[in-house]
């Protein structure tokens, strides 16, 4: 109803100073009255308004705190015992989610650091092994001149090589994968802003994390090297014996131990998304269209809104294929509430006032949600604004204020209400601002009775919500033009972005488990098939004197389970210490869950024996013949 000017357009990326707030345009702040002139945000009880301001170069903080300290006293002494500004940096504008996700992000930058241990442990296992394997060579250079630095030097060369060529193809993976980080993200409450591009910072340590890596997991191979014996390298291999390889198998050990750990805290996040997905809401969410309007933008106010909201409804009820429609002061499971009430019940002590949530709805608001009305009457359309006061009641409040007794007939006053409202009904629990919160007591009142400035429509369709969104845009500006939609979405969606970091965080951990598992095994497999290939001659002998494949085969594989089993015994104490701390981000099962903790060790043993058979397979087929002539 207000005509303005455009006079500039924001970056599509500009999240707003206020992060989550949907903000599609900016006003002055003058002309603030024009659209809300009984709601004014200069006056002196507006505490939420935020005030940003850049400092002039060379003026400190506090010289700016002094400064607004004094103005502050000044205009407030009569009202606050000791006011004071306070100052907080602003160059990631205000956001109310930010220390909601910062804790978890920061674990899963922990996580990020254990893969990055696991392929460090990887990578130096696999040079030890290659190493191995190159001593002749080694032997010959050194045995021709090479001295001891040009043997480290080449070793580490190599390796630097190997972690750059594996960081530049981890980058362009990264391209890739930041689009489905992205997809993630997108279903975050209040449309969290979360930048995924990537940057030099980004970049800068990739290629640091890289290098570092390289020179960690190249490090021991290198001093071995550097340590060759020329006389006892140019001997022949099977003089030599099959070697320990102590270092490789400590290096799968802690690698193992480590993937019990990634393993154990995703398998929690996991189960923490299964229980939330199995939570019944109390309502039904499938095939609901859900959408605001704010009437009071055309000049509607207090009960003159009643009107609006009625031919609202029987316009959208008229819709080819929408079964019933309601409306609500609140979407449920939106994060969002009435902030509650206190009331005043009949035999309550003196001073005493129960608290409970408070919802104002439409007479068909239990029928289209699916909420079974248990006791008494649903609200109904003759509960006008003349007739008297009625409201419903949840199970939770009639539990928790009328234990043994009938609450249908009783009275609750709220504050400068003196003739009361009357429980004409009980209706079944529902979940009201979130999926994972315990359901309040609550009080469900009649917007005919209980005037509401700004509401939530809920349309149960026959269709899939979104191909009714074009009538349902047409059947409410049929109604008044001046009364845009705002926030068209779904009941499902609306559940979904309830649980949108517990999805995020066990899909991104979940991946990291299962890469810190295949490097594991990668790293087993390595180790096995080496020592496999470097006791080919004594394995020959063993079946030239009558040994079976089982013979063979076995202690390979029961190699691996050792070694499989000293991981676990280590991981498993390390994440009963380490899991307490996500205990905060978990719901319906313990940090030290056993059966998590059980079906980790089982896998990881499980990949341990996959990892070992094929070298044992490899073993178990040896021709004696060609095993004894190998050398």
């Amino acid at each position: 109803g207000n005509p303005f000017t455009v006079v500039g357009v924001l970056p599509r990326e500009f999240p707003g100073g206020v992060a989550g707030n949907r903000t599609e345009f900016y006003v002055p702040m003058s002309a603030q009255p024009r659209l809300l002139s009984s709601w004014s945000l200069t006056a002196p009880d507006r505490w939420f308004v935020r005030l940003m301001a850049r400092k002039e170069p060379g003026v400190s903080e506090t010289q700016v705190q002094s400064a607004l300290n004094v103005a502050f006293t000044r205009e407030t002494e009569t009202l606050m015992k000791e006011p004071k500004m306070l100052l907080s940096n602003g160059q990631n504008g205000v956001s109310y989610r930010r220390n909601t996700y910062r804790q978890p992000l920061l674990l899963l930058l922990g996580i990020v650091g254990v893969v990055i241990l696991v392929a460090c442990a990887n990578l130096a296992g696999l040079l030890l092994a290659r190493g191995a394997v190159r001593e002749h060579e080694y032997a010959v250079r050194a045995a021709v001149g090479a001295g001891r630095w040009r043997l480290v030097r080449q070793s580490l060369t190599e390796s630097v090589l190997l972690s750059l060529v594996g960081g530049a193809l981890g980058i362009l993976v990264a391209v890739w994968g930041k689009t489905v980080i992205a997809r993630l993200l997108a279903g975050s409450l209040d449309d969290f802003h979360f930048s995924t591009s990537l940057d030099l910072a980004v970049l800068g340590f990739t290629l640091g994390t890289a290098l570092l890596t390289a020179l960690l997991s190249g490090l021991l191979a290198a001093l071995r090297a550097g340590r060759s014996d020329p006389l006892a390298g140019l001997k022949e291999r099977a003089s030599l014996g099959a070697p320990h390889l102590r270092m490789g198998k400590a290096l799968v050990v802690a690698q193992v131990a480590l993937s019990v750990l990634l393993l154990a805290g995703a398998g929690l996040y996991v189960r923490t998304l299964v229980n939330l997905a199995r939570i019944n809401p109390g309502f039904a969410t499938e095939n609901l269209l859900l959408f605001r309007v704010s009437p009071r933008t055309a000049g509607y106010r207090g009960f003159k809104s009643v009107g609006f909201y009625d031919r609202a409804q029987q316009s959208l009820a008229a819709i080819p294929g929408v079964r019933s429609v309601t409306l609500m002061q609140n979407p449920l499971l939106a994060g969002s509430m009435s902030g509650g009430s206190f009331f005043a019940l009949p035999g309550q002590p003196s001073g005493s006032e129960p608290h409970a949530h408070k919802h104002t709805v439409s007479e068909t608001f239990f029928a289209t949600m699916g909420i079974p009305v248990l006791l008494g009457r649903e609200l109904r359309a003759s509960d006008s604004e003349s007739a008297p006061k009625v409201v419903v009641v949840n199970q939770a409040f009639a539990r928790e204020h009328f234990p043994e007794t009938n609450p249908i007939g009783q009275t609750l006053k709220t504050k400068g209400d003196s003739a009361g409202w009357q429980i004409v009904g009980v209706c079944q629990d529902a979940k009201y601002t979130g999926i994972k919160d315990k359901i309040p007591p609550t009080v469900y009142f009649s917007f005919r009775q209980d005037a509401i400035s700004f509401a939530c429509f809920a349309v149960r369709t026959a269709l899939p919500p979104p191909a009714i969104v074009p009538s349902v845009r047409k059947a409410v500006a049929e109604v008044d033009p001046l009364v845009p939609l705002a926030g068209i979405t779904t009941q499902q969606a609306m559940r979904d972005r309830s649980i949108a970091q517990e999805r995020l965080f066990a899909s991104l951990c979940g991946a990291l488990a299962f890469l810190a598992v295949l490097l594991s095994c990668i790293g087993l497999y390595g180790l096995m098939a080496y020592n496999v290939a470097r006791r080919t001659n004594e394995i020959g002998i063993r079946m030239a004197l009558g040994a079976t494949r089982r013979n063979v085969a076995g202690p390979i594989v029961g190699e691996a389970m050792v070694l499989g089993a000293l991981g676990i015994a280590i991981g498993v104490p390390a994440a009963l210490a380490l899991t307490r701390f996500i205990k905060s981000q978990l719901y319906g099962v313990a940090p030290t869950d056993p059966a998590t903790l059980a079906i980790t060790a089982v896998l990881l043993l499980a990949v341990a024996v996959i990892a070992a058979w094929i070298p044992a397979r490899r073993a178990a087929r040896v021709d004696p013949m060609v095993a004894l002539r190998c050398e």
